[in-house]
């Protein structure tokens, strides 16, 4: 059986629309159904939640499933890129400081283009934490 055959099935046995799914999943109507078309596939903080709300273990949601557990890999392996990505972005800005201290040459395309995506990657690494916290709330409620 797919994630998705399974999403599904466990969906309709607890009797829930899935619109009602997806608002105690926090996602939108159009996730659930990708997921149970198999057309998308759920991060691990939803298959956590998946798994909480139906009161399976991930293993019974993603066993005999290779691409989900391809997905979990590939999910955190990027989480440690944003971190990398975010320091490196930061040591560029501290060398743009240093060129225009020292040499007084000052790299205003390169500051706001360096600026523009430290922010960008920032905001997905805060993105990701708020709703790492929500969840833990939610857990302990």
């Amino acid at each position: 059986m797919s994630l998705g055959e399974t999403i599904r099935e466990c969906r309709k046995k607890a009797g829930l629309s899935q619109e009602q799914l997806a608002e105690k999943l926090n996602v939108s109507r159009q996730a659930i159904t990708k997921w149970e078309t198999d057309k998308g596939i759920p991060d691990v903080a939803n298959l956590i939640a998946i798994s909480d709300e139906f009161s399976l273990s991930l293993d019974e949601l993603i066993n005999g499933n290779a691409t989900v557990k391809r997905k979990i890999i590939a999910d955190s392996s990027a989480k440690k890129w944003h971190i990398l990505v975010i320091v490196y972005l930061l040591a560029i800005v501290a060398y743009i400081a240093y060129f225009a201290v020292a040499h007084r040459i000052l790299m205003i395309g390169f500051l706001i283009a360096t600026l523009f995506m430290l922010f960008y990657e920032l905001r997905i690494f805060i993105k990701e934490r708020i709703y790492r916290q929500k969840d833990n709330n939610v857990k302990r409620e």
